[in-house]
């Protein structure tokens, strides 16, 4: 039983995770199960996709994929399951109304990510997407809980997953990570991007 202040996240998420580090090759998807206790994984999948979860279960896979796949491996993967899971049924929605309303481009997907995070996390702050410019976005995470900003690896996940925006739009571009005020719960992605249409 969670407390009403307990950082949470969707099983959901949490049980995408899983089934795409099932289809990863091994020695990493073995390395990845081990290193997770049967108990946490059990929890996961016996939950209904919309049940919260503890978001420190989130964290910990962060840690895990981190020590287990290294930065770089990480990295693609979390560009590749975001790209996955912008087209399944968690943000599928989401995402055809946003694409509906105002086409599919960085700065559109800015504008609607802040649905997403409500959607996804409780007890975890605020994520606000702002366009700066034609083609330059940022993306500012405000309240973020403790056991979020202790964790590189799950702060360094941003990085990656915003990433995979620039692969659905189909333009190139760069996420810069700002770490420097984590410890007052803050995260924040610089976004420049070419236009390529």
């Amino acid at each position: 039983m969670s407390s009403e202040t307990e950082p949470l996240v969707r099983a959901g998420h949490l049980q995408e995770w899983v089934a795409n580090i099932q289809r990863e090759d091994d020695p990493w998807r073995a390395t990845f199960f081990a290193a997770v206790a049967p108990e946490v994984l059990r929890t996961i999948e016996r939950a209904s996709r919309l049940d919260w979860l503890p978001a420190r279960y989130h964290v910990l896979f962060a840690d895990v994929m981190s020590q287990t796949f290294g930065p770089v491996r990480s990295h693609d993967y979390y560009r590749r399951a975001f790209a996955g899971a912008l087209r399944g049924p968690f943000f599928g929605p989401i995402m055809r109304t946003g694409i509906r309303l105002l086409g599919l481009t960085p700065g559109s997907f800015l504008r609607w990510c802040t649905r997403g995070w409500e959607a996804s996390y409780k007890n975890c702050g605020a994520l606000h997407g702002f366009v700066l410019g034609p083609l330059r976005g940022r993306v500012v995470w405000n309240g973020l809980p403790d056991i979020c900003t202790a964790s590189d690896p799950w702060l360094d996940s941003a990085q990656g997953s915003a990433y995979a925006v620039y692969d659905l739009t189909e333009v190139t571009g760069v996420v810069r990570l700002d770490k420097s005020e984590r410890a007052s719960g803050t995260l924040a992605l610089e976004m420049e991007w070419l236009d390529e249409r």
